[in-house]
């Protein structure tokens, strides 16, 4: 998820380039430790974020019933072989998604989607056969996974 000094980086970059409405977005994201979801949105809206892209293109992969992925992450899981392999998918996902990310915009496409985390908490699993930070993660990109579809205008 974007934390507010990725949102501060961005309207500085934003502002710096012309974008008018930039400024007051980032007075907002200086005065306040939260995400806005309006800021969020504003960002989105006049610079497509590849965050954003990446959940799209899951939800449309299993509206197109190429993949059970975002039903999964959508869903409460409980069963700990089904959290594992949703986590997997879902980096192997990413990964792959990565490949159409501009090359100066994958370190922080990884960390919007949390790709260091998942990686942990997958190798966590195989160590100490850890479920319960897979389901918490899990719980994490869900609440990502809505946020996004939010500001995009599918969930109110």
């Amino acid at each position: 998820m974007l934390q507010v000094n990725d949102l501060i980086l961005i309207l500085t970059d934003m502002d710096a380039s012309g974008d008018e409405g930039a400024k007051e977005h980032l007075m907002r994201a200086l005065r306040s430790p939260l995400v806005s979801n309006d800021t969020l949105k504003y960002i989105n809206d006049r610079r497509p974020l590849d965050v954003t892209k990446f959940y799209e293109r899951v939800r449309k992969n299993y509206n197109d019933k190429r993949s059970n992925l975002y039903k999964n992450i959508v869903r409460d899981i409980e069963d700990p072989e089904d959290a594992i392999s949703t986590l997997s998918a879902f980096l192997l996902n990413l990964f792959l998604y990565s490949k159409h990310v501009e090359e100066s915009n994958k370190a922080l496409f990884f960390k919007h989607v949390r790709a260091e985390e998942v990686s942990r908490v997958l190798n966590r699993f195989y160590k100490d056969y850890d479920i319960t930070s897979a389901i918490k993660l899990l719980r994490l990109i869900k609440a990502d996974l809505v946020c996004f579809e939010t500001i995009e205008g599918r969930r109110k």
